[in-house]
């Protein structure tokens, strides 16, 4: 999912080049709408009972719809990347929005039986000289390749602080653990997020940035200690357990010194 924060600076960015470069302003405002649109549809999503892809359902129509503007988003994207090259925060933020469309793909392309193949036929379809269409492609692997490279660009571009790397970091973490299941990387991906933000935490001048980052340190911090599901859990429960304790109904809450917020 495209965050909030990916969506301000976004904004931002299509404002800052409206006048220099027009096309990549209308193209960072068309991601930015795309974006919008598909966030509310996913949260939908997430609020629907099991999809049953054999009959024609609402729930199933509203998957197509986010498959669809995933595909949107993705390919203007992919127009962007050789124009952002020059630039810094843009740069970064381009590459996870790659990352992000491909981890929607994950999450509503495929039936439980294809999820599980990491192993994508995009290579070998490329090394006979065919061209892959979208449907054709396992997007798990690709996906993991899209979150490294935007979690290296992030690394070497930006300050642990940045919210712009923050999210890189946490939308990361959270594909490793829901859709890749390797739940040791996602949380060490976390806790290295946090341990890297408060190293730096005195480089942040504005407040706005501020909240930013400490509601994204926080996140990522509950991330570092989500709790690896059972073998054979029944998914309620296995999703229970992947959030904490099943008897803790609080929610944990860090600032940017790592200690614990009372509720």
């Amino acid at each position: 999912m495209v965050a909030e924060v990916d969506q301000k600076y976004l904004g931002i960015f299509a404002k800052e080049t409206s006048e220099n470069n027009p096309e990549l302003s209308a193209a960072l405002y068309k991601v930015l709408g795309l974006s919008t649109l598909l966030n509310r549809k996913l949260v939908r999503a997430r609020k629907q009972r099991k999809l049953d892809p054999t009959r024609p359902t609402k729930s199933l129509d509203l998957y197509k719809h986010i498959n669809w503007m995933g595909r949107e988003g993705y390919s203007i994207v992919e127009t962007i990347i050789p124009h952002v090259e020059n630039y810094v925060e843009l740069r970064v933020l381009v590459y996870k929005l790659k990352a992000s469309f491909l981890h929607v793909f994950v999450l509503f392309e495929f039936s439980p039986n294809t999820k599980v193949n990491v192993l994508s036929n995009i290579y070998q379809q490329q090394a006979n000289g065919a061209t892959p269409t979208l449907k054709e492609v396992n997007y798990i692997k690709p996906a993991m390749e899209a979150f490294k490279r935007a979690y290296d660009l992030a690394a070497e571009l930006l300050p642990g602080i940045h919210p712009l790397r923050l999210s890189v970091i946490v939308e990361y973490s959270a594909f490793m653990f829901d859709c890749v299941k390797d739940y040791e990387e996602s949380r060490r991906l976390a806790k290295q997020g946090v341990d890297d933000a408060l190293e730096v935490v005195d480089a942040i001048e504005d407040d706005e940035t501020f909240d930013e980052a400490r509601d994204l340190v926080g996140s990522l911090a509950i991330m570092a200690k989500r709790v690896s599901p059972p073998l054979h859990a029944s998914p309620n429960m296995a999703h229970a357990a992947s959030h904490g304790d099943l008897r803790n109904k609080n929610k944990t809450t860090y600032d940017l010194d790592g200690n614990v917020l009372m509720p």
